[in-house]
């Protein structure tokens, strides 16, 4: 693939962006349309906002958690959004318009969120509206958003697959984060690398809609990966649980050769250092979905050779300059590397700019309308920090995942892994048009 080709999406329309350019080049994307036989610009047959004139600003709400447990996702994506806004701003904006963010805190639950979401973009002004953290937020919020249908809504990080697999963004909403299916494909196939005479699993998760997603997609993939695999037992534990004696009594009785867990957050560090003390870690292997996000967190706390999957992560060698840049800039300012919230976020923000900026040349408006943004949006591939993000008419990204073996490396005061291997899209995503379960179906 040349500098100049472009990602092919479908066999409707196509925008993609020039590859192996700097990061002031990728700040001001290339944008071509084609479709299956020939090259032409798209002209949408209706509109759900009138396009307008040049802005010169843009305001952005923003909605995660900056406060209570989540804020350990929150904050760090929340610090993402304002460095952009910083960084964006000083290439240009997103189309010549300045970046305003307006950042809202995402606790009180879903009823709270949906007045937020039409407080913001009905009375407050925004046009584009980026969050959300929990699934359950997302899940009462994208309904409103569709059925408003008048601003650019992203969800960055809410993992639940049900927006994909019911249908759930159409028109005005989008997610450039990942699935529990990703998760759970991804870090199943990581097992069976690194422990490819895996006979046997115990779940440790969350009682809740995510944890049981997160084991739910792990097992299902792993036993379709290793029909012979055994589960010894399923644990289940209540949100923000402080005491896993219990468990890890069990586990340790049980010795399996995996443990899956979704923990994160306080879940996470507890349990880490409760069975780092009792020697859990000796006679079993641990399989954390998303574990990224805290190992910087957990420092020498978190044992080597544990298995680690992350939808993002640090040290991931993207086609360009611009992972390097941000995430030392990100250093610099905060003390430490982002973790995938914060890639999430990046996901989000470099998504609008690139849909609106690309809208705009293909339809010649100075700021063009939703559904304009939308048509591109939903075919749109760009590189962001983290990955390269391709779009799919479901309105989800399809994008890879990071895999590795957690390893103590000098010069660093938390590990890295080490290795640590890239699952390409097509191997961990459903194609187009088809559930997870009928996915999981074909295999």
């Amino acid at each position: 693939m040349n500098r100049r080709d472009v990602f092919k999406i479908g066999a409707g329309v196509v925008v993609g962006l020039a590859l192996g350019y700097g990061v002031s080049q990728l700040t001001r994307p290339a944008a071509t349309v084609t479709t299956a036989k020939s090259t032409e610009v798209v002209t949408p047959s209706s509109t759900t906002t009138p396009s307008g004139p040049k802005k010169q600003s843009v305001k952005i709400a923003v909605v995660t958690f900056t406060s209570g447990a989540a804020s350990v996702f929150g904050v760090p994506a929340a610090n993402m959004a304002r460095l952009l806004a910083d960084y964006l701003n000083q290439r240009g904006g997103i189309n010549g318009a300045r970046i305003e963010l307006d950042v809202r805190d995402e606790s009180g639950g879903a009823d709270q969120m949906v007045a937020l979401y039409r407080q913001l973009t009905q009375a407050g002004g925004a046009d584009v509206y980026v969050g959300l953290i929990s699934s359950s937020d997302c899940l009462a919020v994208a309904p409103v958003a569709e059925q408003l249908g008048n601003t650019l809504t992203v969800f960055f990080d809410c993992a639940t697959k049900q927006l994909v697999d019911q249908g759930m963004m159409k028109k005005a909403v989008f997610r450039t984060g990942g699935t529990t299916v990703q998760d759970g494909v991804s870090l199943a196939r990581a097992v069976v690398r690194f422990k490819p005479d895996v006979k046997t699993v115990v779940g440790l998760n969350q009682d809740y809609a995510y944890g049981r997603d997160e084991w739910n997609d792990f097992i299902t993939a792993l036993k379709k990966l290793k029909p012979d695999v055994q589960v010894l037992d399923t644990l289940w534990t209540p949100l923000f649980t402080t005491d896993y004696s219990a468990q890890i009594s069990r586990i340790i009785d049980l010795k399996p050769d995996i443990v899956h867990t979704s923990f994160w957050g306080p879940d996470l560090a507890n349990f880490v250092k409760q069975a780092s003390a009792r020697g859990l870690f000796n006679v079993t292997t641990v399989a954390f979905a998303r574990g990224e996000s805290m190992m910087q967190d957990l420092g020498d706390a978190l044992p080597e050779g544990q298995i680690v999957e992350g939808p993002h992560y640090f040290e991931f060698p993207t086609l360009s300059p611009l992972n390097k840049e941000i995430r030392e800039e990100y250093r610099k300012r905060y003390g430490y590397y982002p973790p995938y919230p914060a890639y999430h976020m990046a996901n989000a923000i470099f998504g609008v700019k690139y849909a609106i900026e690309a809208a705009s040349m293909i339809s010649g408006e100075d700021w063009p309308d939703l559904s304009t943004v939308s048509k591109v949006f939903e075919r749109l591939a760009y590189p962001a920090p983290g990955d390269w993000i391709i779009m799919a008419p479901n309105h989800n990204a399809v994008r890879g995942a990071v895999v590795g073996v957690t390893k103590s490396v000098e010069g660093y005061k938390f590990k890295l892994l080490r290795p640590w291997y890239y699952e390409p899209p097509a191997d961990i995503n459903p194609p187009p048009g088809m559930t997870s379960a009928q996915w999981y179906d074909t295999w």
